[in-house]
């Protein structure tokens, strides 16, 4: 950040904030026709390369030059056919204030208007390109629409309603299943639940008499997958679906998907890590029957500390230190450096508690051969990363970020307000 050093004569600083104030805003005013200029310069510009002449130029004999500009009547092409028609007056928000914009126009000699595609400014937009990444950012923040509005409307000097905003946030478009440049050797599945208000199908009225359809809460799973180096310790959000459960059929749809893109065994996919739900177990063996599925280890362990069962003898301290206790020995299983090792630790932690925790011994048992598999992965690449061959804790990281702007919006009105509030916070770390 640079810092502006301010020299004046003569200024009583005591009382020098007016004179301060009125500085900044014919400093803001200048820079604001600045940039106005400039964009309107660049907007004639485009419209000289479409035409290929400039102005009050006569028309090249070449008849059959074709351009990109295209007639919304005749459908023409030729830059021979069309001509300027003036300009169309438009606004623009940036930061800089509300910036005035003259669009040229062009019409064909059949009478109809020429479409022109301009890099700077696309069709209907409101936001430049700085108040968008403003506003994305804000979003990814967790503020409010009615925070958003109060910000611009000091900061430009304007007012900006509701629904331009939320339509501007809601415009994000989906990602295109393109096959991935680089397949990860290790992939990380989960699931988030969000709640979303649909319709009834009633109706009621307001308090000003208005017809508002009514709402009913309801809970969506939001999938993702995330593809994982282990060597470099690189990951990227390969995919994510949202569904109404987490059963078999809506997990199938995502990983066709993933496979479509080109993850496959084929292609140096070494291990699918999972938190061991039915339907994912379901369809991972279905869609990926020859890739190893490693069991995340934190789940596992945090099974077995609901599964401990303290005597009723013992107070609140004690009790905290017997699970304590048990987690660890647990925990040191998935530690060990060998497989061998690991199986040793086991079956010394089942003869020591098999009698006091049956049920902890009984819930570290289950799904023993998912759990460790890991260690055949990481006795083939010694190299990798183990930490990231066990758990989904590097997903749980991108999770949170989720998490947070779902506390935020507390509710979602609708499928695409909710995907459009994902995009935002998941496209930046979107593999390609």
């Amino acid at each position: 950040m640079r810092k502006i050093l301010v020299y004046t004569r003569g200024v009583n600083w005591r009382n020098g904030n007016p004179v301060l104030g009125h500085f900044l805003q014919q400093l803001q005013k200048q820079i604001q026709q600045l940039v106005e200029q400039n964009l309107n310069r660049s907007l004639e510009e485009e419209a000289t390369a479409y035409l290929g002449r400039e102005y009050h130029q006569r028309r090249a004999r070449q008849r059959y030059r074709q351009t990109d500009a295209v007639c919304l009547r005749c459908g023409s092409r030729r830059r021979s056919d069309f001509s300027r028609n003036g300009h169309r007056q438009r606004q623009v928000l940036t930061q800089w204030g509300v910036v005035t914009v003259w669009l040229p126009r062009v019409v064909c000699q059949c009478g109809g208007s020429v479409r022109l595609r301009f890099s700077l400014l696309q069709p209907y937009q409101r936001f430049w390109d700085d108040i968008a990444e403003q506003l994305q950012r804000w979003a990814s923040f967790g503020q409010s629409l009615r925070q958003m509005q109060a910000t611009l409307n000091e900061q430009l000097q304007t007012d900006v309603g509701l629904r331009v905003l939320n339509e501007h946030l809601h415009a994000i478009k989906q990602p295109v299943a393109t096959p991935f440049r680089a397949v990860p050797p290790v992939i990380l599945f989960d699931a988030l639940w969000v709640t979303v208000l649909r319709p009834t199908g009633k109706q009621r009225r307001d308090r000003r008499g208005r017809l508002r359809p009514v709402k009913q809460k309801h809970k969506v799973a939001l999938l993702i997958a995330l593809g994982v180096w282990p060597l470099s310790g690189k990951w990227e959000v390969l995919d994510w679906e949202l569904a109404e459960t987490e059963d078999r059929a809506s997990w199938e749809t995502l990983l066709v998907r993933l496979e479509t893109r080109g993850v496959r065994r084929q292609r140096g996919v070494t291990l699918l890590i999972h938190d061991g739900g039915a339907g994912l177990v379901a369809a991972l063996n279905y869609i990926f029957p020859h890739i190893p599925h490693q069991r995340c280890v934190f789940h596992k362990l945090r099974n077995v500390w609901s599964a401990i069962v303290c005597p009723e003898t013992l107070d609140r301290r004690a009790a905290r230190q017997l699970r304590s206790a048990i987690i660890q020995q647990a925990a040191a299983i998935y530690r060990a450096t060998t497989r061998a090792q690991a199986i040793t630790l086991f079956n010394a932690f089942q003869q020591h508690w098999r009698e006091q925790q049956p049920e902890v011994v009984a819930t570290l048992a289950r799904d023993w051969e998912d759990t460790s598999r890991f260690y055949a992965v990481w006795q083939q690449y010694p190299q990798w990363r183990v930490n990231t061959l066990r758990t989904t804790s590097l997903l749980e990281r991108v999770n949170r970020m989720v998490r947070r702007l779902i506390r935020a919006a507390n509710a979602y009105h609708s499928d695409q307000g909710l995907l459009a509030s994902v995009a935002r916070i998941l496209m930046p770390y979107r593999a390609t």
